[in-house]
């Protein structure tokens, strides 16, 4: 079982990685020539808008990598007070509670982007639907690298003892 959700967690975080990367190198480009052609008096009339989307998906794709990797903003000193024996059953519960926070994210994402999926961007004509997507196609990936982690950890916690 734990072969199987190391290859499931390599397959889906390599995949987010790609994507980030591949975001990000977009927005690079696109900016850096909307830079070059300020300096010659013209502009790229979609340039803002294309790298405003592409910073907000990859704000949440990369927000679901960050937590695979337990490199978002934590209370670390909480974990430094306590004992041992506390760490365990205090980070499942803050792993569940982030779970509902996540699927509370998804719904209510999943019902704004349906709501104005109608609607388009005022230069690129795409949907807005796919813009507001991102949050719950990041808050889906944050969960499951949430329950991968909590499923690793404990793993390893039992390999421990």
């Amino acid at each position: 079982m734990k072969d199987a959700v190391k290859r499931i967690d390599r397959a889906i975080n390599g995949l987010l990685g790609i994507a980030v990367i591949a975001m990000l190198a977009v927005m690079s480009a696109v900016v850096f020539a909307q830079v070059v052609f300020r300096l010659v008096h013209a502009s790229i009339p979609w340039s803002e808008e294309l790298s405003k989307y592409l910073l907000i998906w990859c704000t949440f794709l990369g927000s679901a990598l960050g937590v695979r990797k337990g490199s978002l903003v934590g209370l670390e000193l909480l974990f430094m007070i306590l004992p041992k024996k506390a760490i365990k059953p205090l980070t499942a519960v803050i792993n569940l509670a982030a779970a509902v926070l996540l699927v509370f994210l998804m719904v209510i994402g999943f019902r704004t982007a349906a709501q104005v999926w109608a609607q388009t961007t005022p230069i690129l004509k795409m949907s807005m639907g796919l813009m507001y997507a991102s949050i719950p196609v990041g808050a889906l990936f944050m969960l499951i690298n949430t329950g991968i982690s909590t499923y690793l950890n404990f793993c390893e916690e039992d390999e421990k003892e």
